[in-house]
């Protein structure tokens, strides 16, 4: 997606119900923060969204946004943290930390929690452990969870005459079933993994190809990378599922009709409400090894908001994120793109029985939560993961073993997070 900027200026003329918090009325002096996040358009339109109502309650603030896309919020946000300088308020993702571990950008947002009692509104140990860097800081309150099941095309499982998977079900069920619907057509694929291979092989069965903490290779003696490389190379040399590592293609995805399975993302369903009355599906967990003893791992994106060390109107900004942090109305907004924090909405039957399109199993992404691993796409992982990649390509082509793979890996990664000084 093509980098978007967007700066939001916005003076309401009237004082609405002050909906979020009393720290600013109609009378105050006028105030201007900035605000920086990343989404593509559904998510960024929702989150301006929400800025546009803070203001509408609260006439005297304005609120100047600049958004981009995921990738390219990568960028900024090592830009900011070079510099020193970052916007008031600002996005933030689990992942984003490894490289800031000692940062003094943010400000250490534990004390305004205690202080407003806010704890209990949300998984408040979850959010520490999230996002509490290495100096200590707690540096986000939290915001929306994002991660990964299965969509299923029940269709086709008719078609093939195979049963719906559950929450039980394992790889070599998804296996049979991937070779029954693949054989209904030349069209027609068991599974779509799009992008996502070199992500989940990191950690399938739950330990990652490297130790984020002591910044050391972990391949030699894990089994499961191993087998996860495989199982993804060969579902893909087999015919079972077409090969976008390195981009999506042209046709589609999911929402055609043409796959069985798909790994699927909670930001996905958006995609999947235009299917409408195309075909009948539904969500269940990722699938479960037998031989490791484990479903497959998720990976999770944990999104918070931060507010910067420097700010100068620091009480408005705390007041705003409490709004996009702890209101029914913020909830909503992240239930549009992932699972909401905030405990009130999330355990509503508001939450759970409300759908913009065809209803499906949300407490599946709930599961999928636990026993998810984390991502990590900046520094010296970002060069490992690049490595994997390029090794992972070369297998499909069988240009290289899976042994030849790992060796390489582990040898390379080494030397690259030794040129990182770890």
């Amino acid at each position: 997606m093509m980098k978007k900027a967007l700066t939001v200026i916005l003076a309401a003329a009237m004082l609405a119900g002050l909906g979020t918090g009393t720290l600013v009325h109609a009378e105050e002096e006028p105030v201007t923060i900035t605000f920086g996040f990343w989404g593509d358009d559904a998510e960024a339109s929702m989150k301006m969204d929400l800025a546009n109502k803070y203001m509408e309650d609260h006439p005297n603030v304005t609120i100047e946004m600049e958004y981009c896309n995921g990738a390219d919020y990568l960028t900024k946000f090592q830009t900011w943290l070079s510099s020193g300088e970052a916007p008031d308020v600002f996005g933030i993702a689990n992942d984003h930390l490894v490289i800031a571990q000692q940062s003094e950008i943010f400000e250490d947002l534990a004390p305004y929690v205690e202080k407003d009692g806010l704890a209990d509104l949300w998984d408040y140990e979850a959010c520490k452990a999230a996002y509490t860097i290495g100096n200590g800081r707690m540096v986000a309150v939290p915001f929306v969870n994002k991660t990964f099941a299965i969509a299923y095309n029940k269709d086709l499982f008719d078609q093939a005459g195979v049963a719906y998977p559950t929450a039980d079900w394992t790889e070599e069920d998804m296996l049979a079933a991937a070779e029954a619907i693949t054989a209904l057509g030349d069209d027609i694929y068991g599974l779509r993994w799009g992008v996502r291979v070199p992500e989940f092989y990191r950690g399938l069965y739950g330990q990652l190809y490297y130790d984020p903490e002591t910044f050391k290779m972990n391949i030699a003696e894990n089994p499961g990378f191993k087998a996860a490389v495989s199982f993804f190379a060969d579902t893909i040399k087999n015919g079972l599922a077409p090969d976008e590592t390195s981009g999506a293609i042209a046709t589609g995805g999911f929402e055609t009709g043409k796959f069985g399975m798909a790994l699927s993302a909670t930001w996905d369903i958006a995609v999947y409400n235009a299917i409408g009355d195309s075909f009948a599906w539904d969500v269940v967990t990722l699938p479960n090894s037998t031989e490791f003893g484990t479903r497959w791992s998720s990976t999770l994106r944990a999104n918070g908001w931060c507010m910067n060390e420097s700010a100068e109107n620091k009480e408005v900004c705390w007041d705003f994120i409490k709004y996009l942090s702890t209101t029914e109305e913020s909830a909503i907004g992240a239930s549009a793109i992932g699972i909401p924090v905030l405990k009130s909405y999330l355990e509503s039957e508001a939450y759970m029985n409300t759908f913009t399109g065809t209803p499906y199993d949300k407490n599946v992404y709930i599961d999928m939560i636990n026993g998810s691993v984390g991502l990590y796409n900046l520094g010296a992982f970002a060069e490992v993961n690049d490595t994997a990649k390029t090794d992972y390509e070369l297998v499909l082509a069988d240009s290289m073993t899976i042994d030849e793979m790992m060796e390489d890996v582990e040898t390379r990664g080494a030397d690259i997070f030794a040129s990182y000084g770890y």
